[in-house]
């Protein structure tokens, strides 16, 4: 029986000894570990929650000589998983995927291995299996060599249509349930697949990725059976944290939302879209509230219209504002997210920052409380802000996808814990400038 490992690839190219800073669990790859865990000798490694270095795992891959690895990738770690792909001294066939290989396919194609490597852009349960059986139906849309590009896209034999049947073995997870930032056992689970926007700095962005399809949506029945299995296996959870990139985006996921978690003694937390809250009542967001909605994660990203405009999320800085506050006021708390750094930003778009994200700070006093987590802008491959980066400057087109590191400084002097990555300064100020002001952000929590 062919021997197969699936590999949370690793964020660090060394031991991280910082403090763990919002671990989740690789969902993705657990739902293709279910799928193929009874067909062959799978197991499950997570370089990620086991602080796992480059040489740890291709020191484990070599030790356990498996026939194929299927592992994951990001714009931020592409230089580790070439490192591994290239430095583990076995045979072995290699199975790449994740969102972002649709832009770095190309790129992988020219890595220095004799191994096969199979390259994965969309849905991966299914193609998985197809690929260790060499039974695969579909001719890859790129090839080189030993290399294969596959898209399962919408039209694909291996496209997964309906995601309301979908099993997920949770005994991979040796990090779960694990405690969040208010101490409360927290497991994480997915309702949806996809996005339908368009955010500038975003990979996921809908208009990057058509040929996916529309937004796939678990039915409300599904979600209730899943979380009745939590409860069943963690009889010491207490929250339940929805990875969806959008798990409130409308009126009617909002009352989803409410008739879910109506039927549990839970508290949850979740991603909203600011946009959203400005179309529903405050008696909604009372209701939310009492269903159990502890905290919601929105992407307010800038204070600054110019900015926002260029991101193309909503210029609209009041409405941002109006909405966060009232989302305090039903007591729920908010966790905005901010770029700092945006191609362009100038010290008065940070100023405008600042200044709303101090505005909302003071506002949750006594009231649902409101943090921040600021970020130095980087440019990820394959996104609109990536490609005006680099398009007309000189700047050539990888060097900045290369020049991806651990942000030291940030790390440092803004909180000891891992916190950023970085690919540059690509705004209107100094970095020194810039790094103030995230800072500042950050110091709000305190």
């Amino acid at each position: 029986m062919k021997r197969v490992i699936i590999l949370n690839s690793p964020l660090y190219e060394e031991i991280n000894s910082k403090n763990k800073e919002d671990y989740l669990p690789p969902l993705g790859l657990g739902i293709i570990f279910s799928a193929i865990e009874k067909k062959f000798r799978v197991s499950f490694v997570d370089s990620i929650a086991e602080n796992l270095s480059v040489d740890l795992v291709i020191a484990l891959l070599e030790k356990e000589k498996p026939d194929f690895v299927c592992i994951n990738i990001f714009t931020t770690n592409y230089n580790l998983v070439k490192q591994i792909v290239e430095k583990t001294p076995i045979r072995l066939n290699w199975i790449i995927g994740g969102i972002s290989t649709k832009s770095l396919h190309t790129e992988i194609f020219n890595w220095i291995t004799e191994n096969q490597i199979d390259i994965v852009y969309g849905d991966g349960e299914r193609i998985v299996e197809s690929m260790i059986n060499s039974a695969i139906s579909e001719e890859p849309k790129a090839l080189k060599d030993k290399r294969r590009f596959f898209i399962v896209d919408q039209h694909s034999t291996y496209y997964v249509k309906t995601i309301s049947n979908e099993q997920l073995n949770r005994s991979i997870f040796k990090s779960e349930p694990q405690l969040n930032i208010y101490d409360a056992a927290e497991v994480c689970i997915y309702t949806s697949r996809g996005c339908p926007y368009h955010c500038a700095y975003c990979v996921a962005s809908h208009l990057r990725n058509t040929e996916l399809g529309s937004i796939r949506r678990k039915d409300i029945n599904s979600i209730v059976s899943e979380l009745e299995a939590i409860h069943s296996r963690y009889q010491e959870v207490v929250s339940i944290r929805i990875l969806d990139d959008l798990f409130l985006s409308n009126r009617t996921s909002f009352e989803n939302a409410i008739s879910i978690f109506n039927k549990f003694n839970l508290s949850w937390r979740a991603m909203c879209h600011i946009k959203s809250v400005n179309n529903i009542d405050d008696k909604m967001l009372l209701r939310l509230s009492k269903s159990g909605c502890k905290e919601l994660f929105t992407g307010i990203e800038s204070g600054s219209p110019d900015i926002l405009t260029k991101i193309h999320k909503t210029s609209d800085v009041d409405m941002i504002e109006r909405s966060v506050k009232r989302i305090l006021d039903a007591g729920i708390r908010v966790k905005g997210y901010f770029i700092c750094g945006l191609p362009g930003e100038t010290e008065e778009d940070l100023e405008k920052t600042l200044r709303l994200a101090t505005t909302l700070k003071h506002h949750s006093n006594g009231k649902g409380i409101f943090r921040n987590s600021t970020f130095q802008f980087r440019p990820y491959y394959g996104t609109d802000l990536y490609d005006e980066i680099v398009s007309g400057s000189g700047i050539e087109y990888n060097s900045i996808l290369l020049n991806t590191k651990d942000s030291v400084e940030l790390n440092t002097k803004v909180r000891n814990k891992s916190f950023n990555f970085e690919s540059g300064n690509y705004s209107s100020v100094s970095r020194d400038i810039l790094l103030s002001y995230i800072m500042r952000m950050n110091q709000l929590n305190e």
